[in-house]
């Protein structure tokens, strides 16, 4: 299933830091907006795979609304261990920039594998700089294709 970051409609942009996720056994945002209840259930995937463009060096702002919503799917233990329904799903990154790997790309890379590690997920990503194809153009680039297609295998292996 696909979720539409952008689609979704939200009553805050982000986390409020209102901690009643974190005041309650359930694990899901408690904000009742369409961003909230989406965020909730992601314990039902197999996979958690964020598929996006960089905009200014970071992900786009709806991305980054939901991402930070998503602190509502963890909890923490006394002793500072967290606990989370994705811990073990995959989390993985498919992401495209306009300039080079070094210069936004293996940022937004760490700032998912940190993530990832928090919750003992396995991780996986595909990064592509310089994509700066026209609409549907990226079909024409044999080397980024292939590409994709290992991403998509190796993902597959992971939910084995």
């Amino acid at each position: 299933m696909e979720i539409d970051t952008p689609r979704l409609d939200f009553k805050h942009p982000g986390c409020v830091a209102c901690y009643k996720c974190q005041q309650s056994a359930e694990y899901g945002c408690h904000i009742g907006d369409e961003l909230g209840k989406t965020v909730s259930t992601l314990a039902e995937y197999d996979a958690i795979v964020l598929a996006t463009p960089l905009y200014w060096f970071s992900y786009p702002a709806q991305m980054k609304m939901f991402i930070d919503r998503m602190f509502s799917m963890i909890k923490f233990g006394e002793n500072h261990e967290i606990f989370s329904p994705l811990h073990g799903k995959p989390l993985a990154l498919l992401a495209t920039a306009g300039s080079r790997l070094e210069e936004n790309l293996e940022l937004l890379d760490s700032h998912w594998r940190i993530s990832a590690k928090k919750i003992d997920a396995p991780y996986l990503s595909c990064l592509f700089p310089f994509c700066q194809y026209p609409p549907g153009g990226v079909v024409e680039d044999a080397d980024a294709m292939s590409k994709a297609a290992e991403f998509g295998k190796e993902l597959a292996r992971m939910l084995k």
